[in-house]
């Protein structure tokens, strides 16, 4: 049957052209993030800044969490966090010849830690309102609201070096690393004892900060996903261009079986073909996955996805898996239609006609049914889980879809024809009625759409719909008069804020939350219930819902540098979408250094930038909302991407199939002209009928998610869809069924139509 399935392949080369692009495309994409990924942890990170120190003294950073504590089970869970606890400030005493370093933002360092590159003591600052940079800049730097001069430069790694005295002010006397370049490891142990972390070798660079971590974790998040959905989508496009395929070509699978081919032969030439497919498209994947891998790298670099100078190299293992994957993409895209091919029954061999008799198959009810009863069970149990639910509305939204798509066979026809019900004209009612006959390659034109611009008009307008949510609500909470950005100083009356986060133990794992260290008198320019005192925390109430925190009770968890904290609950706030899973934490745990100051009297004579609380939350919000948007976009523009193939096959496939129709028009005195403005609209048709349906379903889902964010928020909701993008999307869907519809037909008519129509299957 191999045999069998090459020569198919070979003579059905033009069937089988979108699922190899499909399975290529998707063996490409799974390569390259598979390079990217194991490239990006496969050398680990070498020490820049204390590469002459022989040993490094750091503060621990590791949050160990207990699972199943008293069974054969138990084991320890570990956490590194990006901070590492303070050291002593008379641990350097201890230490002959110890070199006190001090991390500031900007990179910026004590003059004592320019030792360990080896520059002159009398090159560094002279005054504590003046900088030495290593690198070429001039004029004035900002750090933690203080304006320094650049008085000169240096060699050496990029560094910004105040005096001693200027950092530890800024610093708050926190010692970060004691960098020791002349003992042992073992005599450092003896003179510190056993609490802090010694490192040598490549383990150094743990003490240098690691701002590429959190970028590199979103870069694997967004490749993981993007993977996921081609993987996804290339499955759909794969089983859709297979059963497309064997309804084709019943009456000739049908001749086999007449031949003597048992069901089982006629299954393993669909999967051979499958096979084979899957192998070349595997092969090609891979090469394709190679080339693109570094310059994917350096496009999530400049974009923000990635640290500047992120590249991927060569590993054997990706392309593996990537072939791998895509072997057994195809094999599960053609089970179902291989299942479908042994049922072909030799009497249809001598059928003249090929009416679509039988398009909704068992396992497209049972599915179909079963995503749109989780979706109603959803809908009903999304409301009563209050505000942390909210994110299940997305969930929701690609279950409806998802299950919308099975029933495309039933759907997708009638929803064609009311589309162009209105249309005057011989073409349009010809166009209407072949969409509603033709039930197959309508609801594979739809169902395709359907997907690709329900889960973009669901996903982009409740991302927008929640920030613009979110935003609001927290500044309606904000009674300040305004707000002072980068302040120097906290001008009399006002109420100095900085944002963090917490590590709370969820589920047996250390997870990160949201963190607002305020000083006192929070409650004069925010409405909250309580705030907190020395010694107290203030908790959301979706947090303290789901860990059991009371007031009045107790809660246990660790600052961003693993630093534990046991303290009393001072009172939990009431259901808010801004602060539900957040925490209000007295100002002496926090960084000792505002990232504002919330006014409460009038804005004039301050010094610093002020803005209004709509201003200061969309500016805090700004970067982290591109980066959002990007992502979306990019897995998006995948799943785009999937969706074009599978039109444009669909379609190229259908309209080679039905080239002897186009003749009888033709014969029957239509002129090309009309037969291509019918086919071209039929397609329009089929196009618009699927983002009809995916803007119905994502509009039920939004309008199920604004009571929902009304009874959650502080503000009243506003649904926000981003016109542009979902427009977009629904423009491309239809432009590539239009092309895919014309062009082969616009081929098949240069073919005289006497020759056409005589022309055997």
């Amino acid at each position: 049957m191999l045999g069998i399935s090459l020569q198919t392949v070979r003579a059905r080369w033009a069937s089988f052209a979108g699922t190899f692009i499909a399975l290529a495309l998707g063996v490409a994409l799974l390569a390259t993030t598979g390079l990217t990924l194991a490239s990006s942890v496969g050398g680990g990170r070498k020490p820049v800044w204390y590469d002459t120190a022989a040993v490094v003294v750091a503060g621990q950073n590791s949050i160990e969490v207990v699972v199943d504590p008293g069974t054969e089970d138990e084991y320890t869970a570990g956490t590194s966090t990006n901070r590492s606890r303070p050291l002593p400030a008379d641990l350097a005493q201890r230490l002959p010849g110890a070199i006190v370093d001090r991390w500031l933002p900007g990179n910026a360092h004590p003059w004592s830690a320019a030792a360990l590159h080896g520059l002159p003591a009398d090159a560094g600052p002279q005054r504590d309102d003046e900088v030495v940079v290593a690198g070429a800049r001039t004029g004035e730097l900002t750090i933690l609201g203080r304006t320094f001069r650049i008085a000169g430069t240096v060699p050496g790694p990029e560094a910004v070096y105040l005096t001693d005295r200027a950092a530890e002010e800024l610093s708050g006397g926190r010692i970060d690393a004691i960098a020791v370049p002349g003992m042992s490891a073992a005599d450092v142990r003896k003179a510190v004892g056993d609490g802090p972390r010694l490192l040598t070798g490549d383990a150094r660079a743990e003490a240098e900060p690691n701002p590429d971590g959190d970028l590199l974790a979103v870069a694997a998040s967004l490749m993981g996903t993007t993977a996921g959905v081609a993987a996804f989508v290339a499955v759909f496009v794969v089983a859709g261009t297979f059963a497309f395929a064997v309804a084709q070509r019943r009456r000739e699978l049908a001749l086999l079986r007449a031949a003597g081919a048992t069901p089982r032969q006629v299954r393993r030439l669909v999967l051979g073909e499958a096979i084979v497919v899957g192998v070349v498209a595997g092969l090609a994947g891979c090469a394709a996955g190679l080339l693109a891998a570094p310059p994917f790298a350096h496009s999530m670099a400049r974009n923000g996805f990635a640290p500047s100078g992120f590249t991927a190299g060569f590993v054997w293992w990706p392309l593996l898996a990537a072939f791998g994957a895509g072997l057994l993409v195809a094999i599960i895209g053609a089970a179902v239609a291989a299942r479908r091919a042994g049922r072909v029954r030799p009497i249809e061999a001598l059928r003249e006609a090929s009416v679509e008799k039988r398009v909704m198959t068992a396992g497209r009810w049972v599915f179909g049914l079963a995503f749109l009863a989780g979706t109603a069970a959803m809908l009903i149990w999304v409301p009563v889980e209050g505000p942390e639910a909210i994110a299940l509305v997305l969930l929701d939204a690609q279950l409806a879809i998802t299950g919308i798509a099975l029933f495309a066979p039933l759907l997708a026809p009638g929803a064609a024809w009311l589309t162009g019900r209105l249309l005057p004209g011989v073409t349009a009612a010809l166009a209407r009625d072949g969409a509603l006959t033709a039930v197959r390659r309508t609801a594979s034109t739809v169902a395709p759409i359907l997907l690709t611009a329900g889960i973009a008009a669901s996903t982009l307008a409740a991302t927008a719909t929640i920030w613009r949510a979110e935003a609001d609500a927290s500044a309606a909470r904000l009674t300040a008069t305004g707000v002072l950005i980068d302040p120097v100083t906290t001008p009399a009356g006002g109420v100095p804020v900085a944002h963090g986060s917490v590590y709370i133990d969820q589920d047996e794992y250390a997870e990160p939350f949201d963190a607002l260290f305020a000083g006192p008198g929070l409650g004069r320019v925010m409405r909250v219930s309580v705030e907190p005192a020395e010694g107290t925390v203030v908790v959301g109430h979706a947090l303290a819902e789901s860990m059991h925190w009371r007031a009045g009770g107790t809660a246990d968890f660790w600052l961003d540098d693993s630093t534990p904290v046991h303290l009393r609950v001072a009172g939990v706030l009431e259901p808010a979408f801004d602060l539900d899973d957040s925490v209000l934490l007295p100002w002496s745990l926090g960084p000792g250094h505002p990232d504002a100051v919330f006014l409460t009297g009038p804005a004039a004579g301050v010094e610093g930038t002020v803005l209004t609380a709509p201003e200061y939350f969309a500016a805090l919000e700004a970067d982290q909302r591109r980066m959002n948007d990007l992502a979306l976009l990019t897995v998006l523009g995948m799943a785009l991407l999937y969706t074009t193939i599978a039109i444009a096959n669909t379609l190229v496939m259908a309209t080679a199939d039905r080239s002897r129709d186009l003749a009888v028009l033709r014969l029957a005195g239509t002129t090309p002209r009309q037969v291509l403005g019918m086919v071209g609209l039929e397609a329009l048709l089929a196009a618009a009928a699927g983002v009809l349906l995916a803007w119905l379903v994502a509009g039920a889902m939004l309008l199920a998610m604004v009571p929902h964010l009304h009874t959650a928020g502080g503000a009243d909701p506003v649904l926000v869809v981003p016109w542009t993008p979902v427009l977009t999307v629904a423009a491309v869907c239809a432009v590539v069924a239009l092309v895919a519809a014309l062009i082969p037909a616009a081929l098949a008519l240069r073919t005289p139509a006497a020759r056409m129509a005589a022309v055997r299957e």
